[in-house]
Order: structure tokens, then sequence, then C-alpha cells
């Protein structure tokens, strides 16, 4: 942990804000007295992933690194099921034509 706040030019106390922890804890993880909890690495690397990045990086970047994968998920099965009704009213519009 230590190194990545080093390489973000963070102070323990910067680090523990953007991570919402004391510095107490930071400091207690880079002595190797407190372990990192999965949800803290994921927030870390997220947090680093985002310093990373130029200062003219486009929105659209961080708006991808800022959802969950929950989201993109929902996003991509409400996508299919609104393509299925799209090909569905096609069809059934195709039919009354013919019909007539």
């Amino acid at each position: 942990m230590r190194t990545w706040r080093h390489n973000m030019s963070l102070t323990q106390t910067e680090l523990g804000e953007l991570l919402g922890y004391r510095v107490f804890y930071i400091n207690h993880i880079e002595r190797g007295a407190n372990r990192v909890s999965p949800h803290t690495f994921k927030h870390l690397s997220l947090i680093y992933a985002i310093h990373s990045l130029p200062p003219d990086a486009p929105v659209s970047i961080l708006q991808e690194l800022l959802t969950p994968p929950s989201v993109v998920a929902k996003r991509e099965r409400a996508g299919k099921r609104l393509k299925q009704r799209q090909v569905a009213k096609t069809k059934t519009s195709k039919r009354k034509r013919s019909k007539r």
C-alpha cells in the first residue's frame, strides 16, 4: 500500500480521506498490523487507476472506471431485451402489412 501511495504522491492523511479511513488505519496497514480488505483493495486500485490517467482523459473513461460491474451487466441485459422487442415489433408489423 505504501508503494501505491508514494506513486500517487499522497500522504497517509490524504489517502485516508480518499478511502474514508483515519490516518491510523492507513498507518497500521502499511506497518502490517492490519490486512487490506478486498473492498479497500478495490477502492485503492480504482483511485490508482484514476490518478494514472492523463489530465486530458475523456470523461467517458472515468465513467467506465466508476461504473460498478453489476450495473454494466444490467445495462447489457436491458440492451439485449430492447433489441429483442424491436425485432419482435418489426416481425409483427411485417405480418400486418402482408395480411392487407
